[in-house]
């Protein structure tokens, strides 16, 4: 990688692996959305194809992958195209922790828990704005084609299911490990994209990397088939044809600040925790053939660490009880630059997001590391005594299991009070558009502006719309991607090819 147009193996996967991780806090780029002329445009039927396959996918995060492992399994020839230099997009520097109702893992620990009860949680937790349907197919496929699917492909799940950022409830498996035929070890999203290039490299599929796409084409204007997508790639126009369908496994926009403050201008002044390609032009594109879209105005926004001072900011503190619980935020007390705390941290992360939000910006400090609560509060300079105040009436509450300020639950209530302690400076960045292109829930096609679907195109992981409704929980977006990405693979493999 590193130069355009070309493919991608184990080998230059691990050299660049590294560099992805650097752009999780590359602020959003301004990248206009679409062609540029604010019109529908149409691409006519090109005369001669660069290359052909029975399915065109685009985006090599979890979702791209997995649809082409399916499709490979279901004897299909493969197109994997990326506009990027790295392979995993947003899915390499993401936690990568997964939910699903694990009958194993849960009952060995006392959890009661359902595929039923993961709908619940998700629709209640999306305000019930989400696609039932969708949601449905989800929860049911949860376990078998995330967990375990990754679980086959060498990922080392915890024993220990806990309770995710944000995920509302214990059936976060958190987090993967994985080591390569070299014997390098991986974690969280790494870990799992990891395993999937692995099993790419094993079975020879490419990846093309450097290929953007710059529109989809369709026999006709707004009718008939999707035939393929226009490419750019090594400053050339190339035309990929799909005999059976194009996957858009593209992604979301969230490092796109244009087109997330024309959704929502509370996000103005936010930073990204995307990589610099999501940018969602793909949606554009699908649009431009009469796709319909849905909840494009939910943009999830959560913490992470800063350096620069920026609107949100507030500080994380553990202590070596809460390390050997878990390394998930809601285990965690959140204070401001004022010395309280002023969430319950194991809220929704709207809940979260718009609490962090309306904390006032200061100075970020290092990373500070101390062995009493006392010398934490001088190092971050919080007022004398705060920190320490906060500290101890939080740990009354955990020795208490009652939370009266936030009403915590008394699951995540782990004291603080065994050193040392930890402190880190974070800010409520873009993470996740939940909003996107309108896909039917059992076959991830994409449906027009007129409720009908729009043959050859399909579409799966955050660049859709409708599973997660105004918020989505927590390590849900995992599942999401690796669910659905199958899912398209294997509709497309029933379809004739041209």
């Amino acid at each position: 990688m590193g130069k355009t147009g070309v493919e991608v193996t184990r080998r230059s996967f691990l050299k660049t692996a590294a560099g992805a991780a650097a752009t999780a806090g590359i602020a959003g780029t301004g990248l206009a959305i679409g062609r540029g002329t604010g019109e529908a445009a149409a691409l006519p039927v090109p005369k001669k194809w660069d290359k052909q396959a029975d399915v065109v996918i685009i985006g090599t995060g979890y979702t791209g992958l997995v649809a082409a492992l399916v499709a490979r399994e279901q004897k299909l020839s493969v197109l994997v195209l990326d506009k990027m230099d790295v392979v995993g997009g947003n899915s390499v520097i993401a936690g990568g922790g997964a939910n699903a109702a694990d009958p194993v893992r849960q009952k060995r620990q006392g959890i009661e828990d359902s595929p039923d009860l993961h709908f619940k949680h998700t629709f209640e937790g999306g305000d019930m704005i989400n696609d039932p349907e969708k949601v449905r197919y989800m929860v049911d496929h949860a376990l078998e084609d995330c967990v375990n699917y990754l679980e086959r492909l060498g990922v080392v799940w915890p024993e220990k299911v806990v309770r995710g950022y944000g995920s509302l409830y214990e059936r976060t498996h958190y987090v993967g490990s994985y080591k390569d035929k070299a014997g390098r070890s991986w974690r969280f999203g790494a870990a799992n994209i990891r395993a999937l290039m692995d099993k790419m490299d094993e079975i020879g599929q490419p990846v093309l990397m450097g290929h953007e796409v710059t529109g989809i084409i369709r026999e006709k204007p707004l009718e008939g088939r999707v035939l393929g997508v226009e490419v750019k790639a090594g400053g050339k126009k190339l035309y990929f044809r799909a005999k059976r369908g194009v996957i858009l496994a593209s992604g979301g926009f969230g490092a796109n600040i244009e087109w997330v403050v024309k959704h929502d201008r509370r996000l103005a002044h936010t930073d990204t925790s995307n990589h610099k390609g999501a940018t969602g032009e793909c949606i554009k594109f699908a649009e431009d053939l009469g796709a319909d879209t849905l909840h494009m105005d939910y943009i999830q926004a959560i913490p992470y660490e800063v350096k620069a001072p920026f609107k949100g900011m507030f500080f994380e503190i553990d202590g070596e009880e809460i390390r050997k619980v878990s390394a998930s935020m809601p285990y965690r007390i959140f204070v401001n630059k004022d010395g309280k705390r002023f969430v319950d941290e194991g809220q929704r992360r709207d809940v979260i997001k718009f609490a962090g939000c309306a904390q006032p910006l200061f100075e970020p400090l290092p990373m500070a590391k101390a062995d009493t609560i006392e010398e934490l509060e001088e190092k971050i300079r919080l007022p004398k005594g705060s920190l320490v105040e906060a500290v101890r009436k939080y740990n009354a509450a955990c020795e208490a299991k009652k939370d009266e300020e936030f009403s915590k639950n008394p699951t995540i209530l782990v004291p603080l009070k065994t050193g040392p302690f930890t402190a880190i400076c974070k800010a409520i960045k873009r993470h996740h558009t939940m909003g996107g292109l309108l896909v039917k829930g059992t076959t991830g096609e994409v449906i027009d502006r007129w409720g009908r679907e729009i043959p050859g195109l399909y579409a799966a992981g955050e660049v859709t719309g409708g599973t997660h409704g105004a918020n989505r929980l927590g390590h849900n977006g995992t599942v999401d991607c690796m669910v659905f990405g199958q899912l398209c693979a294997r509709t497309v493999a029933k379809v004739k090819p041209l």
